[in-house]
């Protein structure tokens, strides 16, 4: 493949990620009617098309990659990428499977996932990268097992935690210490530092509370179940178990996003 296509393909497929089908393909409408011998005009019209502001950079993002190659590839082929990458992010909305996920009391007629289960499934299906998010962490063994067996077999792994209150105002234990040596000796750990936190009108501040966790941008788990002992074997917590569609590459994005901006910051682990 040519490397003007390339690029534009690589980048029509990361707006595909983030962009449903039905505003792909306005832009590309937008862009087959576009006249390129006047380029403030096309962007113009392209980005009215895209009214909400965090989409618009990404947008801006697919333009230049096309403007650095419109002399070899015209309106026609950019917008063409556009449909290309709207139909092949169609079919996986379409073919994506949920499986609802759940910690708690057995009810006979509503047979419901476990939630370990479901967590260690994500970790063993990853062959290439592994992102997991979590407020608390405490005694999880087996999970932390888990975790090791995918980096020996050449996974990247992300771990984002709540970072401990050096007063335990919010955790009363250690996140990072929780994870394990083998795991901390393996994994890239992030947390939300203080400085970057947004703070209530009396100076709280607020909390990474997230939790999930994502293989390969193909499979994503959201629970409300913190990595800890209670909520794998005790609590009630419930969650979805997401396969195919671009919602497991959407949160991967957003994460690097937050950990490229600085707002998610690298602790190293002696």
């Amino acid at each position: 493949m040519p490397g003007d296509e390339k690029a534009l393909i690589d980048a029509a497929v990361q707006l595909a990620e983030v962009l449903s089908p039905e505003l792909l393909y306005r832009l590309s409408d937008a862009i087959s009617a576009s006249d390129v011998t006047d380029w403030p005009e096309v962007e113009r019209r392209i980005l009215a098309v895209t009214p909400q502001a965090p989409f618009r950079a990404l947008v801006v993002q697919y333009l230049s990659a096309w403007r650095a190659r419109v002399s070899a590839l015209p309106a026609s082929a950019a917008a063409l990428a556009l449909r290309a990458a709207a139909a092949t992010s169609q079919h996986y909305r379409t073919t994506q499977r949920l499986d609802l996920v759940w910690t708690g009391p057995d009810v006979a007629d509503v047979p419901l996932r476990r939630t370990e289960q479901a967590l260690l499934e994500v970790i063993a299906a990853a062959e290439s990268e592994l992102l997991i998010v979590s407020f608390a962490v405490y005694r999880i063994p087996e999970i932390a097992r888990a975790l090791v067996r995918a980096f020996e077999r050449g996974v990247r792994l992300r771990i984002c935690v709540e970072a401990p209150e050096p007063e335990g105002e919010k955790t009363a234990y250690d996140t990072i210490r929780a994870l394990g040596r083998e795991v901390q000796q393996r994994a890239a750990i992030y947390i939300w530092p203080r400085d970057q936190r947004l703070q209530s009108a009396q100076g709280k501040s607020g909390s990474l509370h997230a939790k999930c966790a994502v293989a390969d941008d193909r499979l994503l788990f959201i629970s409300s179940a913190n990595l800890t002992e209670y909520a794998m074997q005790l609590n009630m917590e419930m969650g979805v178990l997401i396969q195919g569609s671009t919602l497991p590459g959407i949160v991967v994005h957003h994460f690097d996003r937050l950990i490229e901006d600085g707002l998610l910051q690298r602790v190293e682990v002696f």
